[in-house]
């Protein structure tokens, strides 16, 4: 297949990339990353919320769910594709739905206008798949390898928001909570920038062509962390001495039990069996990979402090 032109030194010359779940927390920064590196980008939402929703990038509404509508994104030649697409919440028809089906209408379009390189963003997690989210992604990755284009996956270990998502109850003076010790399994997590740099440099990057890479942030104090270590560094960002309500794991699995069998007739109790499912996943198993970047957890913590707190109202 033919091979991207690189400029002198190994940098990309400015190529056309359509980017698919660019509103998302990872897609929002794989866009920034993509105009600063100077490539004309086309992101790709689902409604426009004003000419500056993408600040040097074109933004193209279209459905992915829908063949005939992603294929019309594609108007004009595109050199690579991004997909952040994913599925956050639902039952195993919704992962099936985006993670894969959406996915694989995105690839049928760029096959059709000859589009060279499709770049993937899954996640580190499909390498244990027991979850629906798994296996869809999984899935789409087998329909990636077999397709013929160039392609580059990138599996990235947990994102930053897994943990500073209790932020808010933190910043009102609230104890934070834990899932038995909290310290059942230790991460890497990769800051939004890092992992959208990482993806946004294999375009035309001949060494990471068809190839997959599980990456995390990097692997040093501050960033080798349990998710009470992480919670500890949020109290400690804000000045405030931590403070844990522990839920036992046995009470936590009896809940997933019993949402899971109220979940054969309810949507809603489905959708929250599979989040607690996830959650519990993550808890679980160590999400470690080789390291990448220079943003730790706890720079991030005490750099955003003034962000987490301002959210709540109040410090």
């Amino acid at each position: 297949m033919e091979s991207h032109d690189q400029q002198a030194g190994g940098q990309t010359a400015p190529k056309t990339v359509l980017i698919v779940g660019a509103t998302g927390y990872i897609g929002s920064a794989v866009v920034a990353e993509a105009v600063k590196q100077g490539h004309e980008v086309i992101a790709v939402t689902r409604s426009q919320k004003g000419d500056d929703q993408f600040p040097g990038a074109t933004a193209v509404q279209a459905d992915v769910t829908d063949p005939a509508s992603i294929a019309k994104a594609f108007n004009k030649p595109i050199d690579a594709v991004i997909s952040c697409l994913g599925c956050h919440s639902g039952i195993a028809k919704d992962f099936d739905a985006i993670d894969y089906q959406a996915t694989l209408n995105v690839l049928h379009a760029a096959l059709a206008n000859n589009t060279k390189e499709f770049i993937l963003l899954s996640a580190i997690c499909v390498r244990r798949p027991e979850l629906p989210l798994q296996l869809a992604k999984l899935k789409f990755e087998d329909e990636l390898m077999r397709s013929g284009i160039n392609y580059t996956i990138v599996r990235p270990t947990a994102y930053f928001w897994v943990f500073d998502s209790q932020a808010k109850l933190i910043a009102k003076g609230r104890p934070a909570f834990l899932i038995g010790s909290g310290n059942q399994s230790v991460h890497n997590p990769i800051s939004q920038a890092d992992l959208a740099e990482f993806m946004v440099g294999s375009i035309g990057n001949l060494e990471r062509r068809d190839r997959v890479f599980v990456i995390g942030g990097p692997e040093v104090d501050g960033n080798v962390i349990s998710y009470k270590q992480a919670i500890t560094m949020l109290f400690e960002a804000m000045g405030k001495e931590p403070r844990f309500i522990s839920v036992p794991e046995w009470a936590f699995v009896s809940v997933i039990n019993i949402t899971r069998f109220l979940g054969l007739f309810s949507y809603k109790i489905g959708s929250f069996a599979e989040l607690l499912k996830i959650i519990w996943y993550y808890m679980r198993y160590d999400m470690r990979a080789e390291g990448y970047g220079t943003m730790t957890f706890r720079d991030h913590a005490m750099n955003n402090i003034e962000r987490l707190t301002v959210k709540t109202g109040k410090a």
